[in-house]
């Protein structure tokens, strides 16, 4: 129990404010298997879920394209154009997102005319094609995606508290999800500890006393890192809980996510 007081005390005094992240994104990096850049003047390189290294770029690109501005949609003569550069998204459930450089185009003279636009690049989805606004994206998909790392990053502080009390909290998370979804599934989601994302921490008694209530946003999965769904969970941590310190005070399922047909059998009912 000391153990734990000591590492809750530590966290509330080194993390900065955390936001929750906007459940509006155009992408869920939880969400993608795989992803695929080629250049058209060559090149390729290809960045898997299940590598931790290539994770990491994966969670970026998707990051650069859920914060691009200016979205619009794109216009029939640039969606002609043939691209540069083209990255091809490979999602859990077989969905293939594309993101490419986006053109500047007219018509003159029953000509077109297409000039790279700078900064901007097009996403397709589900047949649907927006023009998005990223500097960052666009220098990633000509020359960005050959320079992402090859070598594991390195640990901090922060990151390494933070996984210790998710193992530490492992049986409470996976109790809380287990009781929700045995409604619902005939099988158990699991919560790795990288779904696991800390939305807030207080001190509930002022400074330096140990009661702590602590908020989660967890991302539950099937078979291959399937997601089904999104809750958010809020503990208490005080040495006045008996048993275990840790008590479950609120669970709230945020997102239901549709299964692939291969996975439908698992359904008993479904989750509102």
């Amino acid at each position: 129990m000391k153990k734990l007081i000591i590492f809750i005390i530590v966290i509330t005094e080194i993390f900065l404010p955390l936001q929750m992240a906007n459940a509006n994104g155009l992408l869920k990096s939880e969400d993608v298997a795989s992803m695929q850049i080629n250049r058209t003047s060559g090149g390729t390189r290809t960045f898997n879920e299940n590598n931790g290294i290539e994770e990491v770029a994966i969670r970026k690109v998707i990051e650069l394209i859920n914060t691009a501005s200016s979205i619009k949609e794109a216009t029939e003569l640039e969606i002609k154009k043939t691209p540069i550069a083209i990255l091809k998204i490979k999602m859990k459930n077989g969905d293939v997102a594309r993101v490419e450089p986006a053109y500047d185009c007219h018509v003159q003279d029953q000509t077109n005319f297409c000039t790279l636009a700078d900064g901007d690049v097009i996403l397709t989805r589900n047949n649907d094609k927006i023009r998005l606004k990223s500097v960052e994206l666009f220098d990633w998909l000509l020359t960005g995606w050959k320079h992402e790392s090859t070598t594991p990053p390195q640990d901090t502080k922060e990151m390494l508290i933070n996984d210790i009390l998710m193992l530490l909290l492992g049986p409470q998370i996976d109790k809380a999800v287990s009781d929700y979804y045995s409604k619902y599934l005939n099988e158990t989601p699991l919560v790795y500890p990288y779904q696991v994302e800390i939305v807030n921490i207080d001190r509930i008694g002022g400074f330096r006393t140990f009661d702590f209530l602590i908020t989660l946003e967890i991302t539950p999965v099937v078979g291959p890192h399937i997601s089904v769904g999104k809750d958010r969970l809020t503990f208490e941590i005080s040495p006045t809980i008996i048993p275990g310190q840790i008590k479950l005070m609120k669970f709230e399922h945020l997102e239901t996510h549709e299964l692939p047909p291969n996975w439908q059998d698992i359904i008993k009912w479904r989750v509102p």
